[in-house]
């Protein structure tokens, strides 16, 4: 779906918002101990973000129908401010994991949440800054840029992952870049 610049972006900020809330309603008296244990989960959240964005790209907007329409709008036009709409993605996050888990442990959920709010905030900065900014050569931005230049313009599909690359060589998706003058060999 097109979307214009203040809903393109909306998602940022507010997850950036309940980032600082959760974080807040946790940390706010909270021991070294339970400051501890809020930033475990919310790496073990981030991590699991990770994954779940790989899943989501190459299992959704690859392969069921009406995702499908909207990636290839992408693909059509990478650099069109076209996405999901607003809210949703942060709805679904609240609903699917912060909400079944908070109520046998608050810290665990929101530490969690937290963590898989900032892995969706590092997906739609990265994803962003690949198609928009300038970027050094040699640089990790510069890197991850590449990966996902693989994914739009690479014969085969691949290169799944924004935020890292990881689950595409753990599950054998990772396109490599031909150097220019190489042949395949036969």
């Amino acid at each position: 779906m097109r979307l214009n610049a203040l809903a393109y972006y909306a998602d940022f900020f507010v997850s950036f918002a309940l980032i600082l809330m959760l974080a807040g309603m946790s940390l706010w008296d909270a021991t070294l101990s339970t400051a501890a244990q809020w930033v475990a989960c919310a790496l073990a959240g981030f991590t699991l973000w990770t994954l779940l964005e790989y899943f989501v790209h190459r299992v959704l907007y690859h392969n069921v129908p009406y995702f499908v329409e909207m990636h290839d709008a992408h693909h059509a036009e990478p650099n069109a401010f076209i996405g999901a709409p607003p809210i949703i993605g942060v709805v679904l996050i609240l609903v699917l994991f912060y909400a079944p888990i908070a109520p046998f442990h608050e810290l665990a959920a929101s530490g969690l949440t937290g963590g898989i709010f900032a892995g969706y905030m590092a997906y739609m900065l990265l994803h962003h800054a690949a198609h928009y900014w300038n970027v050094r050569p040699g640089t990790w931005l510069y890197m991850a840029r590449r990966h996902h230049a693989l994914h739009h313009y690479h014969h085969e599909e691949g290169n799944y992952g924004i935020v890292t690359s990881l689950w595409d060589h753990v599950f054998g998706t990772n396109l490599v870049r031909r150097r220019r003058g190489t042949r395949d060999a036969t």
